[in-house]
């Protein structure tokens, strides 16, 4: 989902695009380990280039846009 870098709270650079990006693509996925306890990987990413400009990991399922920021704002 793209996002403003006012929701994430900071604007992150793209090292590949050679500037500042006021939107980003945020996005995550759910899973299990192997003792069966739940987590997520959060991404925020250029939406031009589609680089990786930060990746979070966290306990738990993401059940929408306002978490995954969260996340990526505070772990």
């Amino acid at each position: 989902m793209i996002v403003s870098s006012n929701q994430l709270g900071q604007s992150l650079y793209c090292s590949q695009c050679g500037k500042e990006s006021e939107q980003i693509n945020v996005w995550w996925k759910d899973g299990r380990n192997d003792d069966g306890l739940g987590y997520s990987e959060v991404f925020a990413e250029c939406p031009g280039c589609h680089a990786q400009l930060m990746k979070k990991n966290a306990y738990g399922a993401i059940d929408s846009v306002e978490d995954a920021l969260h996340i990526l704002q505070n772990e």
